[in-house]
C-alpha cells in the first residue's frame, strides 16, 4: 500500500486467480494480530474494471470508490492486474492531446443550444482541426455548458472572431488572441474618440 500510495488493494484468490474483493488500510491497521492472513481480515466487495472498458469508465470507478489503483479483470473475474492513477492520467492526457502544440479555447453556451457539428464546422472553416474536446457544466448554474476545445493552431484569433460573430461566448488564454482583443478594443476606443 505504501509503494502504491493507496488506501486499498485488491485481494486475489491464489488458487483460482479470481478477484475476491479489496482490503482497506484502516481495516489492516486496526487488526492487532499482524500475523493474521489477509483472508481472515474484512474483505470488502470487489472494485474493478473490465479489461475492455473505456478509460472514462476506469476513471469513473476510481473516482466513485476513491481509489488510486483499480483491479482489472476479464469477464470471468480473473485478475489481470491493476490500473494505476498515474497511468490513467497519462492515457487521458494522450487522448486529449494535452502535450501537443496548439491552443485551447473555451465556449460557454446554454445546454439547449449545444451543437457540436455547428462548432466543428465554424472551427474547421477557419482551417483549424479539433484535437480534443471536453464538455463540463458551468459552475455558476446548471443550464450552461463549458466546452473546452484543443486546436492544432497557435493563433486562434480568426476562430474566436468567427465564433463571436455567430453569438458564441468565447474565452481564451492564447497570447495572440488576447493581444488581438486588446488591439481591437483600443481601435474601437480610438474610433469612438474620433467620432466625438
Amino acid at each position: 500500500m505504501d509503494a502504491w500510495q493507496s488506501s486499498s488493494i485488491p485481494v486475489i484468490d491464489p488458487a483460482t486467480m479470481k478477484l475476491k474483493g479489496h482490503v482497506l488500510f484502516e481495516d489492516l491497521a486496526s487488526e492487532p494480530d499482524e500475523s493474521l492472513p489477509v483472508s481472515d481480515v474484512l474483505i470488502r466487495k470487489p472494485v474493478f474494471s473490465y479489461t475492455n472498458q473505456h478509460i472514462f469508465e476506469v476513471v469513473r470507478q476510481m473516482l466513485r470508490h476513491e481509489v488510486r489503483i483499480l483491479a482489472v479483470v476479464d469477464h470471468n473475474q480473473m485478475y489481470l492486474g491493476v490500473a494505476e492513477k498515474k497511468s490513467v492520467l497519462e492515457a487521458l492526457s494522450e487522448m486529449l492531446n494535452i502535450s501537443t502544440r496548439g491552443s485551447v479555447i473555451t465556449v460557454q453556451m446554454n445546454r439547449a443550444d449545444y451543437k457540436l457539428s455547428e462548432l466543428a464546422h465554424l472551427i474547421e472553416s477557419e482551417n483549424a482541426k479539433i484535437l480534443g474536446l471536453t464538455v463540463a457544466q458551468a459552475s455558476e448554474n446548471e443550464v450552461d455548458l463549458l466546452i473546452s476545445i484543443k486546436l492544432n493552431c497557435e493563433d486562434t484569433s480568426a476562430i474566436t472572431s468567427s465564433l463571436r460573430r455567430y453569438g458564441y461566448l468565447v474565452s481564451t488564454e492564447n497570447k495572440t488572441d488576447l493581444m488581438q482583443l486588446d488591439l481591437s478594443s483600443r481601435a474601437d476606443e480610438l474610433m469612438r474618440y474620433l467620432d466625438l
